[in-house]
C-alpha cells in the first residue's frame, strides 16, 4: 500500500496548484474589470460636471444679455471672462419674423488647455429682447440663410 500512496501523492498536489492559479487568475481578471468600470464612472462623473458647469455658464451669460448687463460685443469673438477660467463664449445673433425678438446663439468652449479629456462645449439657442445697443448680426428678417 505503501507503493499505491507514493503514485496518488503527486496528482492532489498538482490539482491544488492549478486551483490556486486558477482563483489567482480569476481574481485578477476580476480585479481588472472593477478597476476599469471605476474609471469609466469618473470619468462620465467629471464629463457630467463639466458639461453642468457650460449649460450653467451659458444660461448665465443668456440671463445676463436680457437684463442688458452685458451687450452682444462682451461675448462675440471668443470673449473671456476674467472672472471665469478655462472657458471661452461665442455669440451669434440674426433677427426673426417675430417683432422685437432676436435668435442668440451662445457657445460656450472649455479652453484646450483646461480640458482634462476633449473638449466640452455647448450651445444654448433662444429667443431674446435685447435692449440698448445690442443689435443682431444680420439685417434680414427671417433668420440665417
Amino acid at each position: 500500500m505503501v507503493r499505491g500512496a507514493k503514485q496518488i501523492l503527486p496528482f492532489p498536489r498538482a490539482a491544488v496548484l492549478f486551483e490556486m492559479l486558477l482563483s489567482l487568475s480569476l481574481f485578477a481578471g476580476a480585479a481588472a474589470f472593477t478597476l476599469a468600470a471605476v474609471r469609466s464612472a469618473f470619468h462620465t462623473l467629471d464629463q457630467t460636471r463639466r458639461r453642468q458647469e457650460a449649460v450653467d455658464l451659458a444660461r448665465s451669460r443668456m440671463g445676463e444679455l436680457e437684463a442688458g448687463l452685458i451687450s452682444l460685443a462682451d461675448l462675440r469673438g471668443g470673449a473671456r471672462d476674467s472672472r471665469i477660467e478655462g472657458w471661452t463664449f461665442d455669440i451669434k445673433s440674426s433677427r426673426t419674423s417675430f417683432r422685437d425678438l432676436t435668435l442668440v446663439e451662445l457657445t460656450v468652449h472649455e479652453d484646450a488647455e483646461a480640458a482634462s479629456s476633449g473638449q466640452m462645449s455647448y450651445t444654448l439657442r433662444q429667443l431674446v429682447m435685447l435692449r440698448g445697443e445690442n443689435t443682431p448680426d444680420e439685417s434680414q428678417v427671417g433668420g440665417r440663410q
